[in-house]
């Protein structure tokens, strides 16, 4: 996992720094990384993104040592002096990315992108659970017990102080009659608001977490009718989104998380599905298409939303050499900017993700597989939202 504060130190690499900035498929349980292969790929892909030898050979020597992790990717970052080496283990099957040069922070972003954070909630009216699905990996972080009625309120003591009905006919001697459901109501009812105060906590802390971590969706996990009931104390206006429901075998309070972890992993990939077809909806119904309109209307600050296929350094445009005055765009024939007459730089689409958020303020997507395939075939490659 790359922890919070790799991802602040990643971010805030000077622009100037040479590094080498990969994602490597590393997971020893595929056939394509027995033997030497891992290394072979590695070495080949290196080479063609124009790693220097010494950096080249620190990665894979890495990659040489036995795996002792339980990642299937990893994220290395290695400075082109040799002064700084890491590697962060991700717990997911990842598309593998080499990039020498200046940072390409686009490229964590796109792997924070992939594997966003979720909250799970495992509940019934015995536990509750909260763990964070985050970059692949379920940990829990709260688990709270109901606290049950005390000895004063148990059950058979509420019970016991159910009265008879005056005079009529029973077996409990003179005056006495049949019991009624008084004493058994007054528990359930005990119990209920109990529940209920039970599960209102729960919502407020949720919502205060989710708040704070800036989490937008939440798996629930625990029996049908719990579940309603906890989605009944849930505000209409929660800030956040229950994108799956599911339940275990075990109960909340005993569930093994690798259990969790199997049941919500098709949840994610179809919420991934259900928010990307409705971007292209959005985009479609009133949206703009074609990249070179998109740039356009991107530097003149009108798009508050870029959406781009998932992997923009197979996408190619053209940026004015002088950073002080910026200028991009996707014309071939266009050699000096118009702005300065500064010459054109051909670069990815990856390359200037940065530039575009810190220039113009725009907020970048990425949609993936097949809805990336249409966004290039059927929408030109890039597509935004206007401000206005």
């Amino acid at each position: 996992m790359i922890s919070r504060a790799a991802i602040r130190r990643i971010q805030e690499l000077p622009d100037n720094a040479m590094v080498l900035m990969a994602v490597v498929n590393d997971n020893p349980a595929l056939v394509d990384n027995e033997g030497g292969a891992l290394q072979t790929r590695a070495k080949v892909a290196m080479q063609e993104a124009g790693v220097p030898p010494t950096v080249m050979a620190q990665v894979l020597d890495d990659l040489g040592h036995v795996r002792d992790h339980s990642g299937k990717s990893s994220l290395y970052v290695v400075g082109s002096d040799g002064s700084s080496f890491e590697r962060h283990d991700i717990n997911a099957d990842l598309p593998e990315r080499f990039h020498y040069g200046r940072p390409l922070k686009s490229m964590l972003a796109g792997i924070l992108d992939l594997l966003p954070t979720v909250a799970v909630l495992a509940v019934d009216r015995e536990w509750a659970r909260l763990f964070l699905l985050r970059q692949g990996e379920l940990i829990e972080i709260r688990r709270q017990e109901n606290v049950r009625l005390d000895d004063g309120e148990r059950w058979d003591t509420v019970v016991s102080g159910t009265r008879h009905v005056p005079g009529a006919q029973g077996t409990g001697g003179q005056g006495s009659g049949p019991r009624s459901d008084s004493g058994t109501d007054l528990f359930e009812n005990r119990e209920s608001a109990a529940q209920q105060r039970f599960y209102n906590g729960i919502v407020a802390e949720l919502s205060e977490m989710m708040t704070r971590r800036d989490i937008e969706s939440l798996i629930l996990v625990g029996p049908v009718q719990r579940l309603a009931e906890f989605k009944a104390e849930i505000p209409d206006k929660a800030r956040f989104e229950v994108i799956g429901e599911t339940n275990v075998t075990g109960g909340a309070g005993w569930v093994n998380p690798a259990d969790i972890l199997e049941k919500i992993q098709p949840m994610l990939e179809e919420h991934r599905l259900r928010t990307e077809d409705a971007l292209l909806g959005e985009i479609q119904e009133s949206g703009v298409m074609e990249t070179e309109r998109v740039l356009e209307m991107l530097q003149e600050a009108r798009l508050y939303r870029l959406v781009i296929p998932e992997d923009g350094s197979q996408m190619h445009l053209y940026r004015s050499h002088n950073r002080e005055v910026p200028y991009f765009t996707s014309k071939k024939d266009v050699t000096e900017s118009p702005l300065d007459g500064s010459l054109m730089e051909r670069v990815t689409l990856e390359e200037v993700l940065d530039d575009f958020i810190d220039l113009y303020g725009v907020e970048v997507k990425r949609v993936h597989g097949d809805h990336a395939m249409r966004l290039v075939k059927e929408y030109g490659g890039l597509a935004g939202l206007p401000r206005y």
